[in-house]
């Protein structure tokens, strides 16, 4: 689990994240304050004990075209 940040304080979770080869970037799932929820937030999530800048998006944040 990685914690989400809004500068000190903590303000989430983290419940699933990896690499998305065909997007060339991070993605992940996570359970944030309702104070948060709405896309374009910026947040900062700690990984590996390093702090990396996120956005709330909406989902689904990938679309397949057909």
């Amino acid at each position: 689990e990685c914690p989400v940040y809004d500068g000190a304080k903590q303000i989430g979770t983290v419940t699933s994240g990896t690499h998305c080869p065909w997007l060339g970037q991070a993605m992940a799932m996570a359970m944030v304050d309702v104070a948060y929820k709405e896309p374009g937030t910026v947040v900062e999530v700690d990984v590996r004990g390093r702090r990396v800048a996120a956005e709330v998006v909406k989902t689904p944040f990938y679309k397949r075209e057909s």
